[in-house]
């Protein structure tokens, strides 16, 4: 409705500015006049857009409750897939809008671009908001990167022609800002790190002190240690048990807040803040940091819609489903529960004033379930929430995440799960894995390698990818998005009488380069890489 709107004041305005300087009775005149009725007419029809626009997304919010609610097969079956609500007319005309360097490097892409893309996101492929995320909302400089390597991967094919454009088409490279801090104060050094340099255009790099390690690699293993230490410290942030390890902030009483000699709940929001700024600094530098965010989180965070007592079944199932059976209970078998109107687990947040002293019965059993969600997913945490969203902000437009579902929000900066056995098997590991410098795809070690990952535990996996690039967790498209892409090596051979039986693979983080011994077995191999994953992490050293 919104990108109808902005198309509606283009069309009508012209005609308004030319109507002071036409003379009444000429020809202009004349032509502004059915310039004013093609105007009118427009208008008309973009109200009918604006209409149509709300009911498809409507039909959206009723798929995605399908979806959520009684599983992807229903939805499915209803033939309201994600792919249904793809436009490919619209598809085409915004990427022809923004296939015009000048007009991104200018600012100048129409507003409808922007607009409908995060008004009505589910009418794009992913692939295509993404185009519109770098090239609208991340800044000039990171613009430009992007309209300069769209147009080399279009020739990627031809590595000739890549390098005619990359002699003609010269693109200054974004700044780099380097930190170096201690191991010893990661969480104090991330503060002051973020308060300086969180809020620039350059691409933010850490070394560690007394370590050689530069780029990515440090980079990447300094946000991965940041989201640790956030993620179990006290007091505690977010809740325990939220489905597949999500996050969701963990209720305090909001009073506590305004007491300026509670330094737990100043802790808190300091916290809270440095996760804000943290979790924008990685979005516009295109890091990958471990803070998977509940989707619900965002939808606070972001103001897109109202919480339901359904939604508290996705953040705490065994609460919801508590909830739901004191439904089937008597007055008699309520009171005998001895229950008051507090939040359950957390005796020190009332639901209503003086809930402490208020008694569950049967009578007031649907304002005390009602209650309980609401304060659950709002009351409790909107403090939290609103420094989160504050230090965001600061650093990036929260508009800059209208592009992206709630869904997509908590998985970009976490990239692919390790949890997902697709970017694991044989068949992907071989086709996005190089072997160079000694080996090649057929080579006996190579293989084994690949074999040894293939049977990684969850734990392994983010053990090895620490190791290998810095990261726990894979980008989305798994190894197929790293760049540059995990490259395999033949480490070089001791001098006699030693063997490559006796050394440890390496790495390169900063180039995802890993080099790899070539051992006689593939239980050595295998013997070796686990050892090496698990010693040789939180160091980076000459190899």
């Amino acid at each position: 409705a919104a990108a109808a709107s902005a198309a509606a004041g283009a069309a009508v305005a012209p005609s308004a500015a030319a109507a002071s300087v036409c003379p009444e009775g000429s020809a202009a005149q004349e032509a502004l006049e059915d310039a004013s009725g093609d105007a009118a007419s427009s208008a008309s029809g973009v109200e009918e857009l604006s209409t149509m626009l709300q009911l498809i997304s409507a039909l959206h919010n009723v798929s995605e409750y399908l979806r959520l609610s009684q599983g992807v097969e229903v939805a499915a079956a209803a033939g309201l897939d994600q792919e249904t609500f793809h436009c490919a007319s619209l598809t085409g005309l915004l990427l022809r809008q923004l296939s015009d360097p000048l007009a991104v490097c200018t600012g100048s892409v129409p507003a409808w671009c922007i607009d409908l893309a995060g008004a009505c996101c589910f009418l794009f492929p992913y692939s295509v908001r993404r185009i519109v995320h770098h090239s609208c909302n991340l800044g000039l400089a990171r613009a430009l990167q992007h309209v300069q390597q769209r147009a080399l991967a279009q020739f990627a094919h031809s590595p000739e022609v890549q390098r005619r454009l990359e002699g003609e088409v010269a693109v200054a490279s974004i700044p780099r800002q380097k930190v170096r801090i201690s191991r010893q104060r990661i969480l104090e050094s991330a503060v002051k790190v973020m308060n300086l340099y969180g809020g620039g255009t350059a691409i933010l790099e850490v070394e560690y002190v007394g370590e050689v390690g530069t780029g990515s690699g440090p980079t990447l293993e300094f946000y991965a240690q940041v989201s640790d230490i956030l993620r179990i410290s006290e007091p505690q942030l977010f809740r325990q048990e939220v489905p597949n390890g999500m996050l969701f902030p963990a209720p305090r009483d909001p009073a506590c807040f305004c007491k300026a000699g509670d330094q737990a709940a100043q802790q808190i929001m300091e916290r809270f803040r440095l996760l804000g700024q943290v979790v924008a600094k990685c979005i516009l530098d295109g890091r990958l940091v471990d803070m998977q965010f509940h989707p619900l989180f965002w939808r606070g965070v972001l103001g897109r819609a109202p919480f339901t007592q359904q939604s508290l079944r996705e953040v705490d199932p065994a609460l919801f489903a508590s909830l739901q059976r004191l439904r089937g209970m008597d007055d008699e078998a309520l009171g005998s529960l001895c229950v008051s109107f507090t939040l359950p687990g957390h005796p020190d947040i009332e639901l209503i004033p003086g809930g402490a002293d208020v008694t569950l019965s049967k009578s007031n059993l649907e304002d005390y379930i009602g209650r309980v969600a609401e304060v659950s997913l709002v009351t409790s945490v909107v403090p939290q929430m609103q420094a989160f969203r504050s230090a965001f902000a600061e650093l990036l437009p929260l508009g800059a995440c209208a592009v992206w579902s709630e869904r997509e929000l908590a998985s970009i900066i976490v990239g692919a799960s390790v949890r997902d056995d697709a970017c694991w098997t044989l068949e992907h590991l071989g086709a996005h894995i190089k072997a160079q410098h000694g080996y090649n795809t057929e080579s006996r070690c190579f293989q084994d390698l690949l074999a040894v990952m293939a049977e990684f535990s969850t734990e392994d996996r983010r053990r090895f990818l620490t190791f290998a690039t810095g990261a726990p967790s894979l980008p989305i498209g798994g190894f197929g998005g790293l760049k540059p892409p995990l490259t395999v090596v033949k480490k070089e051979a001791p001098p006699a009488p030693l063997t490559p039986d006796q050394f440890m693979p390496s790495v390169m983080t900063c180039a995802n380069y890993l080099k790899l011994p070539e051992y006689t077995k593939a239980e050595l191999l295998k013997q070796k890489l686990l050892l090496a994953m698990l010693e040789g992490q939180s160091a980076f050293l000459l190899s």
